[in-house]
């Protein structure tokens, strides 16, 4: 009695609240999701609703007011999944409050799914040697909220990949590297590029798997290691090889000898022409020890042609390509010993005119020939394209003989239908070609081809049909059906020919394909041939293991066999390989057992360990070992040797090999008179020392210092000056103002910024830098003694430095070196009467604090009657800040005397119009994308009259945000320009800011905790990194 006594306050208060929450199941996500919490509650009267998500967790609103009318509502709360581990669990509160008073709550169980992502870093183009294998690094980054396992795959036609490790496990944010071992297989050659893809699939979500695909680019090693200069450069390539060999047979012991040498020569003869020439190798052995090279190839390459020339042996060849628009022509000649050939031809570069066109001929002791050809093709209306062509040739003999081919073609094309009509064929000679082909160009599901051709010629006619039906019932599965039927004379016959193919496979675990097909060729009538045909293949491979194998064999009159079978295993770094091989019923039958061991060895050392076992006419054994190292001792080098054993016919043969190959290159300058003779530069240059002018003198004397690291631009050109000071910079030709980003503000440049490039030729200029101060003046009207607004003013003696005043008629003069300037109003940019008073003399030391001075521009003397005309106009301009960054915004403010219609400021995309404020203040804000360097621009007023005034800025590079560095998770940033959208992005991630005037941009960055790096979009723009550090104790606030 006393426990309900007790209990009754509490339960009075809940029966007065009337509020109840209905039971709600529990929600579960994945890290990033958004989970809508929905409860149903019950109850009368207005109640306050709070949600207390666990730790990690985030609600975009954790409060709700609801007025209860005695039935069922729903309510809900946005929670939006933490980066937490899969399996995390907890619980979100919601409390109902009456005013203060908790009247009711509920709890509602969270759940954090496992997230499967992985990311994979692979360089997108690689440059790689030919002669050998190479390596590089990949990164595997586990994104996801548990721990996986990942195994990576490698498609490359043409190499043999080895991955180490080929699977990793990694912890969620965790990072492994793989490293790529790389041994192409068969004969490549230099500058031809190859695509290869990996692939990390995760175990538990094989569809989580990334891809990266990556080009290969090989190098011949003697083309690569020229050092890339700004002069053109001829590069000489030297390749010497030593083979030492050796037999040992029936006790008899031989040996063998042979050298290599093979020069080359190629490089940039200017900035117009390329030139590559090579004669053939230099070798010799025990039995010739001296064979000179037999010829020689030189090609000249430039914009829009091509020359080549080769001669040796008693002929030579000459070709040449070359631009004449709108045509491509190419000329050939060739010559040897009684032969001789020539050839022209011509391609149409015109769009509307598909023509070309060739005329050759050709001389024998047998005598003559001659052809022209001609192509030519023309679109039609309603899908059709018109195809002619014709042939003429005529040949020498005991007369000549002409004969005349023709050729043509229509095809009908829609998006599912393709339909051909065809002929060829030499009228005069009685042959004619006529032919019918098309069908479907989509084969999913079902897809029909056919075709049919009809020959007729002085002997009997030959009549050829093909049908195939495709099909592919189920994706990766694709079936074929052909027929046809073959007439000539009384020779008839048909042939059947289905087939299948099907892939199949689990990612990441095994996949293969197999295909099966089978042929039959039956006679109707006369001599037709009669034969039966099977054939099937099939390819499984594993993570380490891959298997292929071929049959096929044709039933007639002598049945031919043939089959091979290739096992492979991968090692660390290695292979095992097992073959099989059979041929039956050829001239030359034949068994073949093989077996052997590849290895990639660190420091690029490979080796080859066989065995075979081949039955022919007679059986034999055959076992070796290869062993080759490039860069051996030094780059360049290589070293091979190989044994290996035959055995045959109950006799042994010992075979030696050493083979020692070395490449080297000389690159070097290319000489000027060349450079000259083929054209020249596309530029010209400036070179120059820069150096710190303690005298002031402009010159560099003994003592005085160089200056080294500092950016000197012209245009879009950078260079660094070295530690002697020194630049060099190659530019187009023109006239530009050097610019110096990151010289202190303490030194400025003695002499003029402007310089003068030729093309083709070389300007030396000196930089003498020295220490530089600031003078401040105040530009003061004579009139009232204010500031007089926008009023030019200069400083004069060592150097002659002006600028504008400010709207309050404050200036800032720098670049001023130590001594005496005379400082004055500048007459070219005050109002129109005023005029200067004398100057005042200033003493300027950039060791001491600037001191501000004040000059007086006089206004109209007021004796003189001025008469105001509105169609006269004058104008002074200014920006405000006159020194902005490069990027950021500018104010643009005109001062305009007079009526003027228009004002506007000039820039090279167009005039921007200034707006007319109270008066004759007109002003404008405006981003100017100009690139740091000092730039003279002009404001502009039209009436009936036009006016004009300089208006000059000192661009300089820095950032258009601030600050560069912030604490999260809520984030400020301001920009030095409007713009209509900012975002900050990390890692696939984009977060939107908000604004209100376009320049003060806030949000929030729901990271966890931890330093980051953020790239600043601004409209699309990349203006930079942003690096935001978030606390442990503000991450989920």
């Amino acid at each position: 009695m006393r426990r309900f006594l007790a209990l009754f306050p509490l339960l009075l208060g809940l029966a007065w609240a009337q509020v109840r929450f209905l039971p709600t199941p529990g929600l579960a996500g994945v890290p990033g999701d958004y989970l809508t919490l929905s409860l149903r509650v019950e109850g009368t009267g207005s109640v306050r609703f709070r949600l207390f998500p666990p730790e990690g967790w985030q609600a975009l609103s954790q409060e709700r007011q609801a007025v209860l009318e005695g039935k069922e509502e729903t309510l809900s709360f946005t929670l939006r999944v933490p980066p937490l581990a899969a399996g995390t669990q907890g619980k979100a509160l919601v409390v109902a409050y009456e005013g203060e008073k908790e009247v009711a709550r509920a709890e509602v169980a969270l759940k954090v799914l496992p997230l499967i992502q992985v990311a994979l870093s692979a360089p997108a183009t690689l440059e790689a040697s030919l002669g050998g294998p190479f390596e590089f690094p990949v990164y595997v980054s586990n994104r996801s909220n548990q721990k996986e396992e990942f195994l990576l795959q490698a498609e490359a036609a043409m190499f043999q990949v080895f991955l180490n490790p080929a699977g990793l496990s990694l912890a969620p944010g965790e990072t492994g590297v793989v490293r790529v071992l790389v041994n192409p297989q068969g004969e490549i050659s230099a500058g031809y590029r190859f695509y290869m893809k990996l692939r990390v699939t995760p175990r538990t979500q094989p569809e989580a798997r990334k891809e990266a695909g990556i080009i290969v680019l090989f190098k011949d090693p003697l083309l690569a290691r020229g050092q890339k200069g700004r002069d053109p450069e001829l590069t000489l390539g030297l390749g010497v090889a030593l083979s030492l060999g050796a037999t040992l047979e029936r006790g008899q012991l031989q040996g063998q000898v042979g050298y290599l040498l093979a020069p080359s020569l190629s490089g940039a003869l200017s900035d117009y022409v390329t030139a590559t020439a090579a004669p053939s190798p230099l070798t010799g052995d025990l039995q010739n020890p001296l064979r000179l090279p037999q010829t020689l190839a030189l090609s000249l390459k430039g914009e829009g042609w091509e020359a080549r020339a080769q001669g040796g042996q008693g002929s030579f060849g000459l070709a040449t390509t070359f631009r004449l628009d709108p045509v491509r022509l190419s000329l050939e000649g060739t010559y040897r010993p009684e032969a001789l050939a020539l050839r022209a031809g011509a391609v149409s570069l015109d769009k509307n005119l598909d023509l070309q066109g060739a005329l050759s001929t050709q001389t024998a002791p047998t005598g003559r020939q001659d052809n022209l050809s001609l192509r030519y093709r023309l679109p039609l209306e309603g899908g059709f394209n018109l195809g002619l062509g014709t042939d003429l040739s005529g040949q020498t003999g005991e007369g000549y003989r002409l004969s005349l081919g023709l050729s043509q073609s229509l095809t009908w094309q829609t998006q599912d239908l393709e339909l051909v009509q065809s002929y060829g064929g030499i009228p005069l000679a009685g042959l004619h070609t006529l032919g019918l082909a098309g069908g479907t160009r989509n084969l999913y599901p079902l897809g029909l081809r056919g075709s049919t051709s009809w020959q007729l010629g002085p002997s009997q006619g030959l009549w050829q049909n093909q049908l195939t039906l495709y099909a592919q019932p189920v994706a990766g599965a694709f079936l074929s059906l052909a027929g046809s039927y073959r007439q000539q004379g009384e020779n008839r016959s048909f042939g059947l020919a289905p087939s299948l193919s099907t892939t199949f496979g689990e990612p990441g675990v095994y996949a293969g394909s197999l295909s099966l097909g089978y042929g039959l060729n039956r006679r109707l009538s006369g001599e037709a041939p009669e034969n039966q045909s099977y054939q099937a293949s099939l390819t499984l491979g594993t993570r380490n293991l891959s298997l292929s194998g071929y049959l096929r064999y044709l039933l007639q009159e002598n049945p031919l066999w043939e089959g091979s079978l290739l096992l492979r295993m991968a090692l660390e770094g290695g292979s095992l390989e097992g073959q099989y091989l059979i041929k039956r019923g050829t001239e030359k039958d034949l068994t073949l057992y093989g077996a052997a061991w590849n290895q990639l060895w660190p420091g690029s050392l490979q080796s080859r360990l066989f065995y075979e076992y081949r039955l022919e006419e007679a059986t034999s054994q055959r076992l070796g070992l290869a062993l080759a190292q490039r860069n051996f001792l030094e780059a360049g080098l290589s070293l091979g040797a190989s044994y290996t054993l035959l055995l045959q016919s109950g006799e042994a043969r010992h075979a030696f090999g050493l083979s020692l190959a070395y490449t080297q290159t000389f690159t070097f300058t290319t000489p000027k008179e060349m450079v000259d003779l083929f054209g020249g530069r596309k530029g010209g240059e400036v070179v120059g020392q820069a150096f710190r002018d303690e005298n002031l003198n402009g010159r560099l004397d003994p003592g005085e210092a160089p200056l080294a690291d500092v950016r000197i631009c012209l245009g879009k050109t950078c260079e660094t000056t070295d530690a002697q000071g020194r630049y060099r910079l190659f530019v187009a030709p023109g006239e530009g103002a050097l610019a110096f980003p990151n010289l202190p503000a303490t030194l400025a440049l003695l002499g003029e910024e402007r310089v003068q490039v030729t093309l083709n030729a070389s300007l030396e200029k000196n930089l003498p830098f020295a220490p530089a101060t600031t003078l401040v003046v105040q530009v003061l009207d004579g009139g009232n003694e204010q500031g007089l607004a926008f009023a030019g003013v200069c400083a004069e003696g060592l150097v002659k430095r002006c600028t504008r005043a400010d709207a309050n008629g404050r200036a800032l003069i720098g670049g001023l070196f130590r001594g005496e300037y005379r400082v004055y109003a500048d007459p070219r940019y005050l109002p129109e009467g005023y005029r200067q008073e004398g100057g005042v003399q200033a003493q300027v030391d950039p060791s001491a604090l600037p001191k501000a001075i004040q000059v007086v521009a006089l206004p109209p003397k007021r004796e003189v009657e001025v008469t105001y005309t509105a169609g006269r106009l004058s104008l002074v301009a200014t920006a405000d800040p006159t020194t902005p960054i490069a990027g950021a915004e500018v104010e643009v403010k005109a001062l305009v005397q007079g009526e003027a219609e228009e004002v506007f400021l000039d820039l090279p995309s167009g005039p921007v119009p200034l707006s007319r404020q109270e008066g004759n203040y007109y002003t404008a804000r405006i981003r100017l994308t100009l690139p740091p360097g000092f730039h003279t621009l002009s404001v502009k007023a039209r009436g009936q009259g036009e006016a004009e005034a300089p208006l000059f800025l000192q661009v300089v590079s820095g950032s258009l945000y601030s600050p560069s560095s912030l604490e999260g998770p809520k984030v400020k940033i301001a920009l030095r320009f409007r713009a209509t959208q900012v975002a900050l992005t990390e890692k696939g991630q984009s977060f939107a800011l908000k604004s209100e005037d376009g320049y003060t941009w806030t949000g929030e960055v729901p990271l966890s905790p931890g330093r980051y790096t953020l790239l600043v979009l601004a409209d699309g723009e990349r203006l930079g990194q942003l690096d935001l550090a978030i606390p442990s104790e503000s991450a989920n606030h």
